[in-house]
Formats: C-alpha cells, sequence, structure tokens
C-alpha cells in the first residue's frame, strides 16, 4: 500500500493519511480486486481535507495491481525495501 500511495504521490498535508491507508489495506484483505464502486463505497466516511480522492482511488487500484503482480510471496513493502538498499 505505502508503495503505491507513494508512487501515486497521494499525500498533501497528511493529515488523513494513516485512515486512508487502513482503510485501503482492509478493503483489498476482503476484495483483492475492488471496482471503483467498491473503493467509494469502502473510503466513505474518510474524509480528506485536500480533496486528494481521485489519487487515493488510483492508488488502491494500483496496490491491487502490484499485490497481484507480486507472485515472490514478498510483501510490497519488502520488496520495495529491498530495492532502496541496492
Amino acid at each position: 500500500m505505502q508503495v503505491a500511495w507513494t508512487e501515486i504521490d497521494v499525500p498533501q498535508c497528511g493529515y488523513c493519511q494513516a485512515g486512508q491507508m487502513m482503510a485501503a489495506a482492509a478493503l483489498l484483505a476482503k476484495k483483492p480486486k475492488p471496482t471503483d464502486a467498491d473503493i467509494d463505497s469502502a473510503m466513505n466516511g474518510n474524509l480528506c481535507r485536500c480533496g486528494t480522492y481521485l489519487r487515493i482511488r488510483k492508488a488502491i487500484h494500483k496496490a491491487a495491481s502490484l499485490s497481484k503482480n507480486n507472485a515472490s510471496g514478498k510483501t510490497v513493502q519488502t520488496a520495495a525495501l529491498a530495492g532502496q538498499a541496492q
């Protein structure tokens, strides 16, 4: 989730990020390939003072894609950190 959030450049002020990311992770745990409607429903109630809702949705789709493409069994975050260490 963190990799997708960073790649899509979601955060602005950071006020809502923890709650947004937790809700997004919970959604992907229940529904690995969510639709826009699924995302909108799951994220409803998490307010973003900066209005980055479209980037949040895009990042959730990106995280779903990264999780699907991660066939090695490592988490996306672990794979990203390994790349930073090089």
